[in-house]
C-alpha cells in the first residue's frame, strides 16, 4: 500500500492512470498490478482546495478547509499543505518530501503558528494521527511498494459496479521492522480496479488495540485526463465498532499549472498562502 502526504494521497492513491487494457491485465501478478498502480500519471504539479471533515462516533463533524499543492521534482514528489480555517488551526501547514528510493527516508515538517515552530517529525512519529484525523502521517507520506511482498487473493472482485482485484500487502521480512516502526501497521487488503488501476478500497489491520481501519475512494472523475477521486474516507473501528473517520473532500484541482518550487521549503510554510 502506498498512501502519501495529503496532496500525494489523493493523486498517488486514487489520482491513477491506466497503461493497459482490461483483457491484457487479466494475466497481470499481483506485483505487476501494484507496479502499474505506482506508475501511474499524475501530472507534474497540482494545486487544490480540499475540506477536511472529522467525524466523531456520534456523527458530529469538525471541518478545516485545505490549500494543498504538490510538485514532480526529479525521484521526488514534494507536497505542502496549508490550513486556512477554522481560526484555530489557521496558518498551520505541513510539508513532505516524498523520495522514489526505497532505502532513503521520506522527509516531513509541521509548522504550528501558535509556537511559531517548525518540527521535523521523525520517521519514528509518522505511526501518529496527522492533524486529529484517521490518516497517520505514514498514510500521507507512505511507503514505498517495494517495502511490501504482494498476493493476488481474487481477481473477480467488485466495487460500485466495476471490476477489481483484491491483493493483500505484507511488508518484506528486511523491511518488517521498518514499516511497524513507521505506520503501525501489520498487513492490509486492496482493492484495484481493473479498468484504471485506481486504488478504490482498503482494509488496513492496525498492530496494536485490535484497531482496523478501512480506506476508500470514491466520486472519481476524469480531470485534465487524470482520474481523481473527489472524497477519500478513512474509518477507524475497534471491536467492529467505529470509533471514527475522517474524509479528504476536493472542491477544486488543477494540474501542471506551477512549477514555483519556493512554495516547497520551510519559509514557505511560515509565510503561508495567499
Amino acid at each position: 500500500m502506498r498512501f502519501s502526504n495529503p496532496t500525494t494521497l489523493l493523486l498517488m492513491t486514487t489520482v491513477l492512470f491506466a497503461s493497459a487494457g482490461l483483457a491484457q491485465a487479466e494475466d497481470l501478478t499481483a506485483r505487476e498490478i501494484m507496479e502499474r498502480v505506482d506508475a501511474r500519471d499524475t501530472g507534474t504539479s497540482s494545486e487544490a482546495d480540499a475540506q477536511l471533515i472529522l467525524i466523531d462516533k456520534k456523527d458530529r463533524e469538525r471541518v478545516r478547509d485545505l490549500r494543498m499543492l504538490s510538485l514532480e521534482d526529479g525521484d521526488t514528489t514534494k507536497s505542502i499543505t496549508f490550513f486556512r480555517s477554522p481560526t484555530d488551526v489557521a496558518g498551520t501547514a505541513y510539508l513532505s518530501y516524498d523520495h522514489d528510493d526505497a532505502d532513503r527516508d521520506d522527509d516531513a515538517w509541521l509548522y504550528l503558528p501558535a509556537l511559531k515552530q517548525v518540527r521535523r517529525i521523525a520517521a519514528g512519529d509518522r505511526s501518529g494521527s496527522f492533524m486529529g484525523s484517521d490518516f497517520s502521517y505514514s498514510d500521507l507520506n507512505g511507503p514505498n511498494i517495494d517495502w511490501y511482498d504482494y498476493t493476488l487473493i481474487s481477481a473477480d472482485e467488485e466495487v460500485n459496479g466495476h471490476p477489481a482485484w483484491r491483493i493483500e500487502s505484507v511488508p518484506k521480512p528486511e523491511y518488517a521492522e521498518r514499516v511497524d516502526d513507521e505506520t503501525g501497521y501489520e498487513r492490509s487488503e486492496l482493492w484495484i480496479r481493473k479498468d484504471n488501476y485506481v486504488q478504490v478500497q482498503a482494509k488496513i489491520q492496525v498492530a496494536d488495540g485490535g484497531r482496523v481501519k478501512y480506506f476508500s475512494a470514491r466520486d472519481l472523475e476524469q480531470i485534465d485526463g487524470i482520474w481523481t477521486a473527489r472524497r477519500i474516507q478513512m474509518i477507524t473501528t475497534r471491536n467492529g465498532e467505529r470509533e471514527h473517520a475522517s474524509v479528504f473532500q476536493i472542491q477544486r484541482i488543477d494540474y501542471n499549472e506551477h512549477n514555483d518550487a519556493s512554495l516547497f521549503t520551510t519559509q514557505a510554510m511560515q509565510q503561508g498562502i495567499q
